[in-house]
């Protein structure tokens, strides 16, 4: 059994020094290969916390583990020290630079060789935030054609299991070059958010029991504690648009049950006072994100329903 630092790529600055992006890898004898990837972008906190947290957890159980384990603490360290989205200087989102470029510039670099070092795993778990204008109910995505994906993210501790199509997940995304991939995510935009960070923890834990990594002794909380999510489809997630710009006041709650017409908030000016829309909701069900960030446009996303 062992436990090991190392680094998977560095990355040349102009001042002459190097920034490395590093995995900490868990093994155990034989046994299933698991990959847990955070930060690809800078903005997601909750997600590097969260990898933290696993490994400080298998770093005490290691001698349990029955396979390999790798956790990816923070794959764009430039952008999270800047709390950005977007790897600085050159002002992209590596989270749509996969497949990437052995030969490229320093993001498909790194693209590349994280792909690399991912596609044999057995399961690949990539940890993120909320989009940072939201707050986000734990969720966990799987491709809506990927039937082991589903069954595991049924054991991941979140509200919501979204089955997307893969046209819905984007091109350059770790997920569309994985489609097994389980993405978690949840919380606030570029911030910690009391519980959420736990969740997300505990289902990763309880995914590695689920791949036969761990065994369920090593579990720090009981397996009835998991939460049994909903399952929805790309049908089933109804977003809410502002049709007026100003300030948005949210008044919906996170999670709480809505019926057609419940108020999600209203749009106001700020100057003079008014309110220009109401917004409520279109459908019944529950709400999975609700806008943080207040100004909006017309346009503007400001909540995420999850119909029933």
């Amino acid at each position: 059994m062992s436990e090991r630092l190392e680094e998977i790529c560095s990355i040349e600055l102009p001042t002459g020094e190097s920034v490395g992006v590093h995995r900490r890898r868990f093994t155990g004898g034989l046994g299933p290969h698991v990959a847990i990837v955070a930060g690809i972008r800078g903005d997601t906190p909750e997600g590097t916390r969260v990898a933290h947290a696993v490994a400080r957890h298998l770093s005490t159980h290691h001698e349990r583990l029955c396979g390999t384990v790798d956790v990816y603490p923070c794959v764009n360290p430039l952008a999270a020290h800047h709390g950005a989205r977007h790897w600085p200087g050159f002002d992209l989102d590596l989270n749509r630079r996969f497949p990437g470029r052995a030969d490229g510039h320093a993001p498909d670099r790194v693209a590349r060789t994280l792909l690399d070092a991912t596609r044999a795993a057995d399961m690949v778990i990539e940890l993120r935030g909320a989009h940072p204008a939201f707050r986000e109910e734990t969720q966990a995505h799987v491709r809506h054609d990927q039937p082991v994906a589903l069954e595991r993210a049924l054991r991941a501790n979140v509200r919501v299991v979204w089955r997307r199509s893969a046209e819905l997940q984007g091109t350059g995304t770790l997920a569309a070059e994985l489609p097994g991939l389980i993405c978690l995510e949840g919380g606030v935009g570029n911030r910690l958010t009391d519980g959420v960070g736990l969740e997300l923890c505990d289902g990763v834990l309880n995914l590695l029991v689920v791949a036969g990594v761990l065994p369920e002794d090593a579990l720090p909380f009981h397996w009835a504690a998991i939460q049994r999510p909903l399952v929805a489809t790309d049908e089933d997630i109804v977003r809410v648009r502002a049709t007026r710009g100003g300030l948005f006041l949210p008044s919906g709650r996170m999670w709480g049950e809505v019926e057609v017409g419940t108020p999600l908030g209203e749009v106001v000016d700020p100057i003079a006072g008014e309110t220009l829309e109401m917004i409520t909701a279109p459908v019944a069900g529950r709400v999975l994100a609700m806008r943080e960030q207040p100004v909006v446009y017309p346009g503007s996303l400001v909540a995420r329903l999850v119909a029933t």
